[in-house]
């Protein structure tokens, strides 16, 4: 059952709906468009659709008052329909509503969908770094800002093991002739970051040689300052063997090559030795990503898509499709000639897939000369396969924007394949680079910062803060708390700014308790977490009901029972920064009243129990809005 507030609008939206002749999504949209609030609560623009709305406004009134709840006030003004509440009513039936067990969650979606959600999805050639972060973060929330919509969400990690990158890695052990796991545990290092150390060192060493090669001796220069950062950084006496090694080799180029297509084709001894340095790096990414709370249902090899024919059907119906054809000696798909026979001619497709204006699209390479796939022919099939495997409505591929022309060039492909659904219900939600102060990143080089390393660093400021602020705190305490902190500090920080903006991350603004962070909405939800503890268990049958009758009070009420309908509209948006935005402003509001209006020492009993209630609405509402952008609450801080 939905709280007074969200059952009242939602009458009115489906009076409204149903009268105007407009869908309730449309309708719902409209209402919670921003009001002022000294004009009104809600707002619908009415002279859009109707010119006298006295006879709807009869409507509306007598619906509500049939539901028992004519709770709102209802005018015509300046073209707008304005719903206020009556602030006195609507407390006294929330409170009525809490009493018997009513919670505030997210509106339940009226039309469920079957969702996947890939994410995150990293090279599996070093750690999770803070380029990850921002994906894992917003996959995660994205996921369960969705469920709790009522959609069915299915997690899926794509584990990239046929790129070249990985190759070159596994190169590497091959030449120390061991595995990431034998030599992980021996040298006492998480797996990702010995292998991520690996790569650096090979990748480097082959760009050197092939920078002697070519005499270019700053080139060559530059990439020998790396290799002496990189062995001074060694986790067991490998450099050397491992530098010596590669340079022995007579053709790299065709080594890796090789390996590349042994691989693709199944072929031992490479198909082990790369699958087994994969799982290595698995499983330190899944070490990091369960200090975040994230999970997934599937972790899908892109090997495994090529090895069961996936990949080989996909070429087999383009070959017998016409948009088929050849571009620079190799197999591909003719992008143009689907954009101008299908998507030129079809406005909804056109509007679904925004084409860039004034760009011309290149045709889809999907199999080189030499036999071998590219992985945008692996992701055409995993795109198929997930829609397959799931039974899928809406599939969301959360990848960075210097993905968009392959992410299109694959939707497109898709189309002009046959695969309607699948290309109009896929959908690339980018996001723009995480940024350090005075760091930079390269993976090729060993640069970058690692997931595990932030959130080790946040955490051991907030333990410094934590044992400033209570001198008395034991070490375990003050780290279990820290960790919970480094939690919120940063899965806030990534989804704070829409996805399309480049997020600067710095750790003394994020662990910020006093304004705009997450342990800001930890503090918060902790304050009134006390003033709970302390006020004991509320009389809900003796509060004065007309307390709520003071400007700041009545804000934190209309807030608060507004927070089902924001997270529904979060979640039909994709955008969770607009969920974060209203825990900070509720937030902000509830702080301001708690030090200016006193709970506990409040002298008059009922106005005391009435405020308590308005405590246990926004605790409420912050414990659920926490959960759904997956930031751990605390009991202290």
């Amino acid at each position: 059952m939905d709280n007074p507030l969200v059952k009242t609008i939602d009458i009115i939206a489906t009076i409204l709906s149903n009268e105007l002749k407009i869908s309730y999504e449309e309708t719902f949209r409209f209402l919670m468009e921003p009001v002022k609030e000294e004009y009104a609560d809600f707002s619908f623009p009415i002279k859009r659709f109707l010119n006298d709305p006295d006879k709807l406004i009869l409507t509306i009134i007598e619906k509500l008052k049939e539901n028992n709840l004519d709770i709102v006030n209802v005018k015509a003004q300046s073209g707008f329909l304005n719903f206020k509440f009556d602030e006195i009513n609507l407390f006294k039936k929330t409170g009525e509503y809490i009493k018997n067990g009513g919670t505030l969650k997210t509106k339940i979606t009226n039309n469920p969908l079957n969702v996947v959600i890939e994410h995150t999805s990293a090279n599996p050639i070093h750690p999770l770094h803070m380029g990850h972060a921002r994906n894992a973060c917003i996959g995660d929330t994205l996921s369960r800002l969705l469920e709790s919509r009522g959609h069915k969400i299915n997690r899926r990690f794509y584990i990239d093991d046929m790129g070249r990158q990985v190759i070159i890695a596994a190169l590497g052990f091959k030449i120390l002739n061991n595995t990431p796991s034998e030599l992980s545990k021996t040298l006492r290092i998480k797996p990702d970051k010995l292998v991520g150390w690996i790569y650096a060192v090979s990748s480097t060493t082959l760009d050197a040689m092939e920078a002697k090669k070519k005499n270019d001796i700053e080139e060559a220069e530059k990439l020998s300052s790396v290799l002496i950062k990189l062995k001074s950084q060694d986790p067991g006496n490998l450099f050397d063997k491992l530098f010596d090694g590669l340079n022995s080799l007579s053709d790299p180029e065709k080594e890796i090559s090789n390996m590349m297509l042994n691989y693709e084709k199944g072929i031992e001894p490479d198909k082990s030795l790369i699958r087994s340095m994969t799982k290595s790096v698995l499983e330190g990414f899944m070490e990091t990503l369960n200090r975040l709370f994230i999970e997934f249902d599937n972790w899908d090899w892109e090997s495994d898509i090529v090895w069961k024919g996936l990949v080989d059907q996909v070429i087999s119906i383009a070959k017998n499709n016409k948009y088929f054809t050849k571009f620079k000696d190799a197999d591909a798909i003719d992008i143009p000639s689907i954009i101008n026979d299908i998507v030129k001619n079809d406005e909804n497709i056109s509007k679904i897939l925004k084409l860039p204006k004034g760009f011309e699209l290149p045709p889809l390479i999907i199999r080189r000369s030499d036999g071998s796939t590219l992985y945008t022919t692996r992701d055409i099939a995993y795109s198929i396969f997930k829609f397959k495997e799931t039974n899928a409505d809406r599939v969301i591929n959360v990848i960075g924007a210097d993905q968009r022309l392959p992410q299109l060039q694959i939707r497109l492909a898709l189309l002009g394949l046959g695969f309607k659904k699948e290309a109009l219900n896929m959908i690339h939600y980018d996001y723009e680079i995480v940024r350090l102060p005075g760091k930079s990143m390269h993976g090729r080089r060993g640069e970058y910062v690692t997931l595990d390393e932030v959130l080790d660093e946040i955490r051991d400021r907030a333990v410094e803060e934590l044992k400033t602020r209570n001198q008395n705190i034991d070490d375990k305490t003050a780290k279990e708390i820290a960790e919970k902190i480094s939690i919120g500090t940063l899965r806030f920080s990534m989804v704070q700014l829409n996805s399309s903006k480049p997020l600067t991350f710095d750790i003394k603004k994020a662990i910020n308790l006093k304004e705009n962070s997450g342990p800001y909405l930890q503090y918060t939800y902790v304050r009134a977490l006390n003033i709970l503890e302390k006020h004991g268990k509320i009389n809900y049958n003796d509060i004065d009901y007309e307390s709520i009758n003071n400007k700041l009070r009545r804000s934190i009420l209309i807030k608060s029972l507004k927070y089902p309908l924001i997270a529904a509209k979060a979640a039909d948006d994709l955008s969770p920064e607009d969920l974060l935005s209203f825990l900070i402003s509720l937030s902000d509001l509830f702080n301001q009243w708690y030090e200016s209006d006193s709970v506990i020492y409040e002298t008059n009993y009922r106005v005391k129990e009435g405020k308590a209630l308005l405590v246990e609405i926004v605790k409420n509402v912050l414990n659920e809005g926490l959960n759904l952008l997956g930031i751990p609450t605390l009991n202290r801080i």
